[in-house]
């Protein structure tokens, strides 16, 4: 990223008619002449020859410095949003920061910052923090783990919305055809009998991309070949028959010890027919025990730091060999060009920021300082892990049983995996009947159905597939979702709502009286404190909880000791505002579960609006059932 002085010098230069000497260029950004120097170096360094020098002072090539402002907008924020999450990076980062440096650094007018302000306020609250302004000084009061909280939410939420996906990523590459590597990947399979599920595809591919796209321009490892007993020859052929394909179209040479890390990642990635892969230890085998306690390390503080859970087997397996590969360049001076840093500094500041935290922690314990390209490429598995993470949690997890002697494994599943990619992903393809006692999964698609009971439901269809299997296996996936969603709110609610915060009222009572009694309920459970009652009115005088015969009151700070959610069913219907209220939920969220919040109110509320839910949850006799019949009747 261009510093914001170099951005001055560039814009001065191109606005003058004149040459200017480095005490005028001084003099206009606050700075030593010899700081100007040290920068238009820094500058000609970037962009030979854009800026010369003569005895009249600098003069600037202006096609140059345009390409250079053009280029330089993309590492700075432009919008609102964006400045939102620069800034909060930014104070997170640095503790403090100067109102008026915030300005100069995203290039906006101290009235655009205030506006921004009020957005960063916002964000802050709803993870218990607050901007500080101290004369213009500027700084987030709160917990440090709600400001490593609100990191990981940013973080999450920018991989979901912005980061490139493997089509994306493989097509900025100049001339590397992803659909090209894709192909030839499933044929290769299917030649070889191996099944990839499309999570682990995406990663192949994108692995293959980015391998190319460095052999294309020089940039191929030089590392001696290791003894490995990890491999098999069938993974080593494999993964060779793949290259040699690659290697004809896109007219390159792959050596040996990329081979060799193509056909490990076949095996971290795939399994063939007797259902056997790698597992974490065999990584150790053939990275090293030093790369290895590095990358295990390095995932630890993304959990630590950031809150982000990269534990997966299959991560760190991908992880530990962009890592060894990593130190090979690095060992050799040999780092690898990424054409798309600026892209993933712009569009993922976050993301990118926990890539740079992690080459802190390289440099640290190896001393190897790694440039922007190199810091990309890691944020680049950071980012596609989390992406993927968040597509795979909302889709059904299914294994396809199909006995060895159809032969039509891997063409089943390629043809069912197309029809229902936006409902599932398959994760296995099993041939015999006992390896479906091992598996774990939601949906189980059979070409014949197993004489056992198994642990997930299964639906037979034909071994060449139909239109109606199709329809039946979405209308399976579709019960199993629904299924799933009514599972996960009824355990939510179960942990929630408590015999001890359930009780009948039989006698009537006010409003007040009401949020009096389940106030102090809740204060002599051990939920709340004594705010809370008082937190509870504020809340409602801003406007009614009730609905049409229910009423959900709630604060609007979460910070009480526990969550919990007490429920009292009036037989004397309670006014509220002019409402009869039958039924009350009081929640009371701690800070830590505010996520909860979001999860249940509006579920909740669906349910209750209808008048007959409302008959069917009234007739509960105690916390089990209430939470049994609201659960049931999500729709």
């Amino acid at each position: 990223m261009m510093k914001n002085q170099q951005i001055q010098i560039i814009r001065l230069l191109m606005e003058s008619d004149m040459p200017m000497t480095s005490a005028s260029l001084a003099n206009a950004i606050n700075v030593s002449p010899r700081s100007v120097k040290t920068y238009i170096n820094e500058i000609n360094d970037l962009y030979p020859s854009s800026i010369s020098a003569s005895r009249k002072g600098y003069v600037i090539d202006r096609e140059k410095a345009e390409k250079m402002l053009e280029e330089s907008k993309s590492v700075i924020p432009q919008t609102s949003d964006e400045r939102v999450i620069f800034i909060i990076n930014r104070l997170i980062k640095q503790g403090v920061c100067d109102a008026y440096d915030l300005c100069d650094e995203m290039f906006i007018s101290y009235s655009t910052l205030k506006s921004d302000m009020v957005k960063v306020r916002k964000m802050l609250a709803d993870t218990d923090l607050e901007l500080i302004n101290q004369n213009d000084t500027l700084m987030i009061n709160g917990l440090e783990k709600n400001k490593r909280k609100l990191l990981s939410n940013l973080i999450y939420s920018e991989s979901h919305n912005n980061f490139l996906n493997v089509e994306k990523i493989s097509g900025s590459f100049e001339g590397v055809d992803a659909g090209f590597i894709k192909d030839t990947i499933l044929r290769k399979f299917e030649e070889y009998h191996y099944f990839i599920n499309d999570y682990s595809l995406e990663n192949l591919i994108l692995h293959a991309t980015i391998t190319i796209d460095r052999i294309r321009n020089g940039f191929s490892g030089n590392e001696e070949r290791r003894q490995n007993t990890v491999l098999r020859s069938h993974e080593y052929d494999l993964a060779r028959s793949i290259i040699t394909e690659l290697e004809e179209h896109f007219n390159i040479s792959f050596n040996e010890i990329e081979i060799m890390e193509f056909a490990m990642l076949i095996l971290s990635r795939a399994s063939n027919l007797d259902y056997e892969t790698v597992t974490v230890e065999n990584v150790r085998q053939y990275v090293g025990e030093n790369v290895y306690q590095l990358a295990d390390q390095l995932i630890k503080d993304f959990g630590a730091f950031f809150y982000i859970d990269l534990s997966q087997p299959e991560f760190f397996v991908r992880f530990a060999l962009h890592i060894k590969n990593l130190l090979v360049r690095a060992d050799s001076d040999y780092f690898s060009k990424n054409p798309l840093t600026d892209s993933i500094k712009q569009n993922c500041p976050l993301i990118y920021d926990c890539a740079v935290n992690a080459a802190r922690s390289i440099k640290d314990k190896t001393g190897i300082n790694l440039n922007d390209d190199e810091i990309a490429y890691v944020a680049f598995h950071l980012g596609g892990a989390l992406e993927l993470q968040s597509t795979l949690t909302n889709k059904i997890s299914a294994v396809i049983y199909c006995p060895g002697y159809y032969n039509l494994n891997t063409k089943l599943s390629s043809e069912i995996s197309r029809r229902t990619d936006d409902l599932m992903v398959i994760s296995a393809i099993v041939t015999q009947p006992e390896e479906l006692k091992k598996v774990n999964c939601d949906l189980i698609i059979a070409t014949m159905r197993p004489d056992f009971r198994t642990n997930a439901p299964v639906i037979v269809v034909s071994p060449i597939i139909k239109e109606q299997d199709i329809i039946s296996i979405s209308q399976k996936v579709f019960e199993i979702h629904k299924e799933k969603q009514r599972r996960e709110f009824k355990e939510k609610l179960s942990l929630l709502i408590s015999d001890e915060l359930f009780f009948f009222q039989k006698e009537a009572l006010s409003k007040e009286e009401c949020i009096h009694k389940m106030a102090e309920n809740l204060k002599r459970c051990g939920y709340v404190g004594d705010e809370f009652e008082g937190d509870i009115i504020e809340r409602d005088s801003v406007s009614s909880v009730a609905f049409d015969n229910f009423a959900i009151p709630h604060a609007m700070k979460m910070h009480e000791k526990k969550t919990g959610i007490s429920v009292m069913i009036a037989d004397e219907p309670i006014d509220w505002d002019g409402r009869k209220v039958e039924l009350v939920m009081m929640l009371c969220f701690n800070i830590n579960d505010r996520h909860l919040f979001n999860e249940l109110f509006e579920p909740i509320s669906m349910i209750l609006i209808d008048p007959d839910n409302m008959h069917k949850v009234l007739e509960a006799r105690n916390a089990k059932e209430f939470t049994g019949i609201l659960a049931s009747l999500l729709p």
